[in-house]
């Protein structure tokens, strides 16, 4: 048996500072990578399930060559190749998805491998390489057989303490860095920690340097990729965000999928046709004076809201700050005494806030090439409950869905009726003709508070209480405009595009915080 020397102990705490750093480092790469996926394949389950299966296969094969690397070398130096390996092998982590995920597309719904698929080109080198760190370390510290369990016990455990802390770090990160710099940042640590055992191993310091600086430059390089009509282009915690000018327009992209509109020239005008229904609860009650809006994008509603109703309060809730940012520095949504942006979960604040507002809009989803995946959180029972709890007597809650009756996302679209249903007094339904959405309009209408006469403190919508609630919008919309209320133009042939599932039968799936499969591609 091979004689192996006691590590010294600047050595023993270099090897637990590379396995404390390699085991953040997976569980970076991982998030990381399912960030770069989600451009491509959606927020679906089936992205992280394909990130997490990969993860778990790299790690696996990764420990077996570590130990025979181990049991073989007994040595410093395949420590440092791995490394140099993981590090430099993720640099390619965000083309490798792009071009995995540009050679998959060959049809418009996505097959179940095709994430594992990208997942595997993109990120199983460098896990498999920082696999291989767990079993080299113990056998670099372990010398004395008779504490074999205990010292592997404990860098197993300094192993898991550092993608701990790497999970939860990597939503500080994205925030603070952006993806691709995170990406960067981890990937330089591991060359850095590399270069330096291979270096202090071998005498050929500067012809490495060379070839290490050789390769890293044109990766670097060429991560930026530049395109005419990009105005803006980065990563965040949460979304690939991409802003183009197209033809006059200015359009901001989540992940590929289109998210708002707005016509440089008249930043007020544009939007998506859908976004006309979130005018609808203030032609069921003009007295409202605040508005929740759950999602931003480019800030469409709450301009419109802000510049149609001075007297209005609008409050955004948005979860990630970046879309905050672009939005009043690419779509110059205003900076107004009267608009607040609060960046946090939107059900989150629903559950949490004290306020109480004439109307929610919800247009907040993770969008993917399949169509919309809702975060499920926010398409439940429970979470309309909570979201009556903040809506006045006679105020709505507006949701948008993309999806289709009887077409795309038909049993989203059932389930989220179903659902308003059992929450709800009255749900609209209404259907875009230029997109494939379909907007809900849910009244909450508590009778055991109103007045004798059927009205909220003896004020009513337009034509009389709400005991007699008006049937004809389109004939309402035409008076309350006569009457000098502000309503989007075309507002009256929108209301005649009623959906066909107003009057369908109610055969769709109620959605609980048990089961609500929204979130799964169909």
């Amino acid at each position: 048996m091979q004689h192996q020397t006691s590590p010294t102990r600047f050595s023993i705490v270099a090897v637990n500072v590379l396995v404390f750093v390699s085991g953040a480092a997976v569980m970076i790469y991982e998030f990381i990578a399912v960030r770069f996926l989600q451009r491509f394949f959606g927020s679906s389950l089936d992205v992280w399930a394909g990130e997490i299966s990969v993860c778990l296969l790299g790690l696996a094969a990764g420990y077996a060559l570590g130990g025979w690397l181990a049991d073989k070398f007994r040595s410093w130096l395949p420590l440092g190749i791995v490394l140099c390996i993981a590090g430099g092998s993720a640099l390619f982590m965000e083309p490798i998805v792009v071009f995995a995920a540009e050679s998959l597309e060959k049809g418009e719904h996505m097959r179940w491998w095709e994430p594992l698929a990208a997942s595997a080109a993109a990120t199983l080198v460098p896990l498999l390489a920082l696999g291989t760190v767990m079993p080299q370390a113990i056998r670099l510290l372990v010398v004395n057989m008779a504490t074999l369990g205990a010292g592997t016990g404990r860098v197993a455990a300094l192993s898991t303490i550092g993608s701990i802390c790497g999970t939860l770090a990597t939503s500080s990160l994205f925030v603070q860095w952006g993806v691709q710099n995170s990406l960067y940042t981890t990937c330089a640590i591991l060359l850095a920690g590399g270069l330096l055992i291979i270096v202090s191993q071998m005498a050929t310091t500067k012809r490495l340097k060379r070839s290490t600086g050789a390769i890293l430059l044109p990766l670097l390089a060429g991560a930026a990729v530049a395109q005419d009509t990009t105005v803006y282009e980065d990563y965040s915690a949460y979304h690939h965000i991409l802003v183009k000018d197209e033809a006059g327009k200015r359009i901001l992209y989540f992940d590929s999928s289109p998210q708002t509109t707005m016509d440089v020239k008249n930043p007020f005008s544009g939007g998506f046709e859908y976004t006309d229904y979130f005018h609808v609860p203030m032609l069921l009650d003009p007295t409202i004076k605040s508005v929740l809006f759950v999602g931003l994008g480019g800030g469409t509603g709450p301009k419109s809201f802000l510049n149609s109703y001075p007297a209005m309060r609008i409050d955004i809730v948005e979860i990630d700050p970046a879309v905050v940012t672009v939005a009043r520095k690419y779509f110059q949504l205003p900076d107004d005494k009267r608009m607040r942006a609060v960046t946090t979960d939107g059900r989150t604040y629903i559950q949490r806030t004290q306020q109480k507002y004439g109307a929610i809009m919800m247009d907040a989803y993770a969008s993917g090439r399949n169509g919309a995946y809702l975060p499920y959180h926010l398409a439940t029972k429970e979470f309309f409950e909570a979201s009556a709890e903040c809506i006045e007597n006679g105020g709505c809650l507006v949701y948008n869905v993309m999806g289709i009756y009887g077409g795309a996302n038909d049993s989203t679209v059932r389930g989220i009726l179903r659902t308003l249903e059992t929450v709800f007094q009255t749900v609209y339904v209404f259907e875009a003709e230029s997109s494939w959405n379909t907007v809900f309009v849910a009244q909450k209408i508590d009778y055991a508070k109103l007045a004798p006469n059927g009205t909220r403190d003896g004020k009513g919508w337009p034509e009389g209480p709400w005991l007699t609630h008006p049937t004809d919008l389109t004939g309402l919309a035409e008076k309350s405009v006569a009457q000098g209320h502000f309503l989007p133009p075309k507002f009256a042939e929108r209301l005649t595009q009623v959906s066909r599932a107003q009057s369908a039968l109610r055969d769709g799936m109620v959605f609980t915080d048990d089961n609500a499969p929204v979130d799964i591609a169909q």
